[in-house]
């Protein structure tokens, strides 16, 4: 119980301070513990982070198994609009699952390609679905899904950095974005390979 209390206390405080207010000692406040005690349950603080960057992820793999529709293309675009409310809506969860140089965070390509993702392994289902009905060309998947996955992030980061007069300019252009990324990668008509 104490291992989740301090955990509850480091979210809470990651999720309104960030990764810059986030330290052991304050964590230790807020539970009414001593940092030492802190050190039983983290070795520290770098084991915070890990906590918190797995639990952004599970929050992010809820978002994207809450999609639903059968068109992979469809489901693609919703998963990278979804990707950006994520980022918008919870800045310092996103931060965790996406940015915090965590330990444990998974590498491109070869955790991805061995399926350590949930959310990427149902990227890579729904790129291979549009492959088969001809609605994507023969690039490779893997390939497909970090160019769109750059894009996101990309833009993501352009909205972080503030070069978005607002959110509304942001949207359009993330989606436009995305639109063409996707486009980059469609069958031209009448070609039956790629």
């Amino acid at each position: 119980m104490t291992r989740d209390r301090i955990f509850t206390a480091a979210k809470a405080i990651f999720d309104r301070e960030g990764l810059a207010g986030l330290s052991v000692r304050a964590v230790a406040k807020a539970v009414g513990l001593t940092p030492m005690a802190i050190y039983r349950h983290y070795a520290d603080k770098d084991a915070l982070v890990d906590a918190l960057m797995l639990d952004g992820f599970a929050e992010w793999q809820r978002i994207a198994a809450a999609i639903r529709t059968k068109d992979p293309v469809l489901w693609l675009r919703r998963l990278l609009d979804a990707y950006l409310d994520f980022a918008i809506a919870r800045p310092h969860r996103f931060d965790a699952a996406f940015i915090l140089p965590a330990r444990g965070a998974r590498k491109y390509p070869r955790d991805f390609a061995a399926g350590r993702s949930p959310v990427i392994a149902s990227v890579f289902v729904h790129i291979e679905r549009a492959k088969r009905e001809g609605r994507l060309r023969g690039a490779p998947t893997l390939e497909i899904a970090l160019t769109m996955s750059a894009l996101a992030q990309g833009m993501v980061s352009m909205h972080r950095a503030r070069r978005f007069s607002g959110d509304k300019e942001l949207r359009t252009l993330y989606r436009a974005v995305i639109a063409h990324g996707i486009a980059s990668f469609a069958r031209p008509p009448g070609r039956k390979s790629g």
